[in-house]
């Protein structure tokens, strides 16, 4: 009895060992997110400092709406990565292994953030589209691993949370997908497309509040989902 006590408490163990890791890596993305803002190099003159600034803060716009974005979207990553967690009660190899690339699609995220923020119109927004998207089609293949007939990772599922945690992974990567075909429509002039391509891009919320509120709604979910 006492050796399958211990057992247990090992698996736990292990089972935060790999929580607390992966929290640490979101908290290092998001944090790293602020410090790819650069502050602009500005004169010490009073007068030439008022006429620089307003320049300098237009600048660093396409910064923060790439800063803005990244917050939320990694944010929204970490809560379903969070809420998968709650739900696994042991471990393998596989569930590691993926783990792991999800994770590395996350620490790249600073990196296409700051490379589409500096070149907001070109090549760069497509590849931190990818980099998004490719972390949504991980965290959903972590989730299918997870809660599979298969095996014996997961407690008892509530009724409709499958389906749940499945539509707001989708819905991520297809609004990036609309993203990139919005970007390179040739009806837009100019930059216009990228622009509107970018302010898309805040619909993933709006849709995902809507979408927590229906199966909610309709399932009866908790709000730890």
């Amino acid at each position: 009895m006492t050796n399958n006590n211990d057992q247990h408490h090992k698996e736990i163990f292990q089972l935060e060992r790999i929580a607390l890791f992966s929290d640490a890596v979101f908290a290092i993305a998001i944090t790293l997110l602020i410090i790819e803002v650069k502050i602009p190099v500005l004169p010490y003159s009073s007068a030439e400092f008022s006429k620089e600034f307003p320049h300098a803060m237009n600048e660093m716009i396409p910064e923060f709406i790439g800063f803005l974005i990244s917050f939320m979207v990694i944010g929204n990553y970490w809560r379903s990565h969070h809420s998968t967690f709650y739900f696994i009660k042991d471990y393998d190899n596989k569930l590691l292994r993926l783990n792991t690339f999800f994770l590395l699609t996350i620490v790249i995220m600073p990196f296409t953030t700051a490379f589409m923020s500096r070149y907001m119109f070109f090549q760069p927004f497509f590849i931190y589209c990818l980099n998004v998207i490719a972390s949504g089609l991980l965290q959903i293949r972590m989730w299918r691993y997870v809660t599979g007939d298969k095996n014996t990772l997961h407690t008892p599922l509530p009724r409709g949370i499958k389906s749940y945690k499945t539509t707001t992974s989708i819905i991520a990567i297809g609004c990036f997908c609309i993203a990139i075909i919005i970007h390179k429509l040739p009806i837009f002039p100019g930059n216009l497309g990228g622009f509107i391509a970018r302010m898309f891009l805040a619909s993933i919320f709006i849709i995902d509040i809507f979408t927590h509120r229906y199966y909610r709604k309709k399932y009866n979910l908790g709000n730890k989902y």
